[in-house]
């Protein structure tokens, strides 16, 4: 009696997005499958898709179910790293074989998953496929490092406004002049969806392919590859070597109008979580906005650093960030949280010097004065600074919704009947809220979030 059997192929990075790779892995297989004389019921294939971060991956969730329901006698893989990198899948699928008595064939050699030595050896083989996802990454950090001292660009796909000719990094005249455009609207007092609009109606969408929207504008103006600056972990690290678009003045500009509080909650689209654009990386000082997440194939909506991916979820960071508004604003000293004028000329001279010193840290590490990780670190400190000066300058109180908090005798009944633009504007004025880096897989705690609030 024949044997049934399912193929399993993978591989982590496609780069022409052909595939080719793991079609030759299903040749292979195939011919194993028809030199044991088993049929095939199913091909199951994760193309560009990891198998040591852990993330749900379509065909190999399907065949784990295969294997479960008893629907297959065999597992077809080209080497036992193509189905797994992760010791702790690789003891799903020996327990799942265990109970099921489903066989595991490989080209490359079988591993009989019912004796203790073909069990040894495929952990093993699962140790030494860790390995060398370990060391690659190592090597890759080190070579991102090295790239960005270097004031090298570099990109996984090609930036908006930018390609590569004979090595050398050029501009795209079109998409250049778009941004351009687009700068110059929002410093005359235009919107981000106004800028959207200009954009579509030339027929530009990102270099994935899809249409701008407000998020994704905002970014790219604030992004300092325009400026010709390396940052590496979200840190400003030297200058690049390629054409600037968007000059170091203007985008400094930009940052005033795009960070401006009134701008952020009277302008655009309607905004829709609380701290979207408002909260702050522990990690690195960079904006976090809200983003759609999934935790083993359950979606939640989390913020999530644009600059080093920290993130957290949204529902029990707003939900810890209101309950201290409210019990902050419920007590009599309430207005002492009313920021005076601020001296702006005088901030704006301190941002200045604040970014020259930051400038000057390129040179003392082309000179071999300081590290690259020293440089990074002071860098990330001025940054902070800088993006504290900025927050001030972009404060104006006028008619606040604080004064409503203040004045209600039920600061929480009159929070959540406060539209959510006005919430927003209320946290922007009185505070600032940082989300702090945590161990992987801790649960969240209040303690993951700092707030400070501003002085009056």
């Amino acid at each position: 009696m024949s044997l049934t059997s399912v193929i399993y192929a993978r591989q982590s990075l496609d780069r022409t997005g052909e595939g080719a790779a793991v079609e030759r892995q299903v040749a292979d297989c195939q011919q194993l499958a028809e030199r044991r004389g088993w049929t095939v019921l199913e091909t199951l294939t994760d193309n560009d898709m990891s198998a040591s971060t852990g993330k749900p991956r379509p065909g190999y969730q399907r065949l784990l179910t295969l294997m479960r329901s008893r629907s297959v006698d065999a597992v077809v893989v080209w080497h036992v790293d193509r189905l797994t990198r992760r010791l702790i899948d690789l003891e799903e699928v020996i327990t799942i074989c265990e109970d099921t008595g489903v066989r595991l064939a490989t080209v490359t050699g079988d591993l009989d998953l019912s004796t203790d030595t073909g069990r040894m050896m495929a952990r093993i083989l699962a140790s030494v496929a860790r390995g060398e996802v370990e060391r690659k990454g190592v090597r890759q950090r080190r070579a991102n490092e090295q790239r960005a001292s270097a004031g090298r660009m570099g990109w996984t796909r090609r930036p908006f406004g930018y390609e590569r000719q004979d090595g050398e990094i050029t501009v795209v005249d079109k998409e250049a002049k778009v941004l351009e455009r687009v700068a110059e609207m929002i410093l005359a007092g235009e919107t981000l969806a106004a800028g959207v609009r200009m954009i579509d109606g030339e027929g530009l969408t990102t270099t994935a392919g899809k249409a701008w929207n407000v998020t994704s504008l905002r970014r790219a103006l604030l992004n300092p590859r325009y400026a010709g600056r390396v940052t590496y972990n979200g840190a400003d690290v030297t200058e690049g070597k390629w054409p600037v678009i968007l000059p170091a003045d203007v985008q400094e500009r930009l940052g005033e109008k795009l960070r401006d509080v009134q701008r952020r909650v009277q302008q655009g689209t309607t905004p829709k979580f609380l701290l979207s654009g408002l909260a702050r990386c522990g990690r690195c000082g960079g904006v976090m906005f809200a983003t759609p997440m999934k935790n083993r194939g359950t979606p939640y909506m989390g913020y999530r650093c644009i600059a080093c991916y920290l993130s957290r979820r949204l529902d029990l960071v707003d939900e810890f960030v209101e309950a201290v508004i409210a019990a902050r604003l419920s007590r009599p000293d309430a207005a002492a949280l009313f920021a005076e004028e601020e001296d702006v000329p005088a901030l704006r001279a301190e941002c200045a010097e604040l970014r020259t010193r930051r400038d000057d840290l390129a040179g003392l590490l082309a000179d071999g004065l300081l590290s690259s990780s020293a440089v990074r670190e002071r860098s990330q400190g001025l940054t902070k600074r800088i993006n504290d000066l900025e927050d001030r300058i972009s404060r104006v109180l006028g008619e606040s919704p604080i004064t409503a908090l203040a004045d209600a005798e039920d600061v929480q009944a009159a929070w959540e009947a406060m539209p959510l633009r006005d919430r927003k504007q209320v946290v922007a004025l009185l505070m600032t809220v940082t989300i702090l880096p945590a161990g992987k897989g801790q649960r969240f705690s209040p303690e993951q979030v700092r707030i400070e609030w501003r002085q009056a």
